[in-house]
């Protein structure tokens, strides 16, 4: 399991597969996992965390609306507490979860630039897809404004 840190908050992997990888990510104080694998493979090693299942093949297809408000929902009623840490995980951590993870930090008041550089910054073979990105950009566009609770 590899996991890439893209703000005090958030970051963004691989899948959890093992025992050895819950102890880890607890350990690294993350509290919450939203998981966009279509497999229920491992998911019993889920269950120590709060966790959301938005179950997608990496199928370069632009997301539902429903798709980015569940995610953006359970997010932000996970920072509301301030020990909370989201990890955004897919099968090998490069495309679904670090589009997702962009996303968030768009989100959360990045540019899409800063955004993007965050990802790249930590995983530079992550892959920002474009039906993806451009759906969650749309879904920012038409959402209302926040109230201002986002934390980076």
């Amino acid at each position: 399991m590899r996991a890439f840190w893209v703000s005090e908050r958030l970051v963004f992997g691989s899948a959890i597969c093992s025992w050895q990888d819950v102890r880890r990510l607890h350990e690294m104080g993350l509290t919450h996992v939203i998981n966009l694998r279509s497999s229920r493979r491992y998911r019993n090693k889920l269950r120590s965390f709060h966790r959301l299942w938005l179950p997608f093949p990496d199928d370069k297809e632009a997301r539902p609306i429903w798709f980015y408000r569940d995610a953006l929902r359970f997010y932000e009623r996970a920072i509301e507490t301030d020990s909370s840490k989201v990890h955004v995980m897919c099968h090998r951590g490069i495309c679904r979860s670090a589009s997702l993870a962009y996303f968030l930090l768009r989100a959360s008041g990045f540019t899409r630039t800063r955004a993007t550089n965050a990802i790249l910054h930590v995983r530079p073979s992550a892959i920002i897809c474009r039906a993806y990105r451009e759906s969650g950009e749309e879904f920012l566009a038409r959402k209302k404004p926040s109230t201002g609770k986002h934390r980076k």
